[in-house]
């Protein structure tokens, strides 16, 4: 290589790695479980888990749950490369199941704030309201807090390989809820393209005036529902990202690999802090949060309207 191209190497590098320095902060301990209880917020919540290990985020979830009154179940998880828990909240009686994952571990070099404590926080937060508002007749609204979704879905999987799914109406798994005023729908492949549970999220996003988008196959970037969309079901993931940043996060995911994604200030927001140290409760917006509960809520109200109306 002669000197000059590696000149220009050493200095694109130089520049790539910029973004790291900034990002690099000391960790700051994530406050006790009693910060959650004098005033429970979904943004406290994700402050609670924030850096926490595995083991102890789940551990928080489940005393949030606790805290709730909120019955669930514990499900083991234990092959020869991985050993978890999921936790499983089941509520409403109605024999169809709409399946909401998040999974509450995290990467081993990032806190875990918006991958993916934000959507347990958001997901606790709407099964509270559920608990008081109550599920629609004909429905049951199953909550699957997945664990080892960062070591290969390993709790989705063992979800989907040893529950009968029969009756699963579809699939939504939520990643990254605490960035953004706009949600995408992605994996909408094979069974999901049409499907009513694609409808219901879409729908519930235009009654809330939440803008949306779909996109199909994501190859690089999957999460909990390919374990359920590779048994036949209507799964699709579920993100919230800044509206602005559309047509950069579709450029983005259609090709990752692009030179210029190295520049981290140049990728869509959401990305910026994707598996870093940076990964933090101080980039969670709570209006986000919020937003995704909501979607949450009404997606439930809008696929009781559907049952109901087909019967």
């Amino acid at each position: 290589m002669n000197p000059r191209k590696w000149l220009i190497l050493t200095g694109v590098g130089a520049v790539a790695a910029l973004p790291l320095f900034f990002l690099e902060e000391a960790p700051v301990p994530a406050p006790e479980f009693s910060y959650y209880q004098e005033a429970p917020s979904a943004l406290r919540l994700v402050e609670v888990l924030d850096a926490r290990p595995n083991h102890e985020r789940r551990d928080v979830v489940m005393k949030a749950l606790d805290g709730a009154a909120i019955v669930y179940g514990k499900e083991e998880v234990s092959n020869r490369i991985f050993q978890g828990t999921n936790v499983v909240v089941n509520m409403g009686e109605g024999k169809n199941i709409l399946l909401f994952a998040a999974h509450f571990d995290r990467a081993h070099e990032a806190p875990g704030a918006n991958d993916n404590a934000s959507c347990v926080a958001a997901g606790i937060d709407a099964l509270k309201e559920l608990s008081v508002t109550k599920v629609p007749q004909g429905l049951t609204v199953r909550f699957l807090f997945s664990d080892g979704e960062e070591a290969g879905l390993q709790g989705a999987r063992h979800h989907a390989d040893t529950q009968d799914l029969s009756n699963i109406f579809g699939v939504g798994s939520f990643e990254m809820c605490g960035i953004g005023d706009a949600f995408g729908v992605w994996d909408v492949v094979g069974p999901a393209v049409g499907s009513p549970i694609v409808q219901a999220l879409l729908k519930a996003g235009k009654n809330l005036k939440i803008s949306s988008a779909t996109h199909g196959g994501v190859p690089r970037f999957g999460s909990d529902h390919l374990a359920f969309s590779k048994k036949g079901l209507s799964a699709v993931g579920v993100t919230f990202f800044p509206e602005r940043d559309e047509d950069k996060l579709r450029s983005y995911v259609a090709d990752p690999n692009n030179p210029k994604w190295l520049l981290n200030f140049i990728r869509p927001t959401i990305f910026r802090t994707y598996h870093t140290s940076g990964d933090t409760a101080q980039t969670i917006d709570p209006a986000a949060l919020d937003m995704t509960k909501r979607l949450m809520l009404e997606t439930v109200r809008v696929v009781g309207q559907m049952i109901k109306r087909n019967g």
